[in-house]
C-alpha cells in the first residue's frame, strides 16, 4: 500500500503493472477526489474486475452500538 501524495509516476506505473488478481495482487488506483467508503468500494469492485454497478438496494450498514445511525 503506498499512500504518498508525492509518488513520481514511475510508483503509480510500477504499481499498476503489478495488478494480477490471479496471484492475489490487487492494485487500487482511487479516482480523482475519492474520500467515501461507497467510492472506494466502487474502485475495489473494479479492481477486482466486477460491475460496479449492482442491481437492486442494500440496506445502510449497521452503526457500532453508541453511534448515531448513518443518513441515508
Amino acid at each position: 500500500m503506498v499512500l504518498d501524495r508525492h509518488d513520481d509516476v514511475l510508483h503509480t506505473h510500477t504499481a499498476l503493472a503489478a495488478h494480477h488478481p490471479p496471484s492475489d495482487r490487487i492494485t487500487l488506483h482511487p479516482g480523482p477526489g475519492t474520500t467515501s467508503e461507497t467510492g472506494l468500494a466502487h474502485d475495489l469492485l473494479v479492481a477486482l474486475g466486477k460491475p460496479p454497478l449492482l442491481p437492486g438496494h442494500f440496506p445502510a450498514a449497521a452503526s457500532p452500538p453508541g453511534k448515531p445511525p448513518r443518513p441515508g
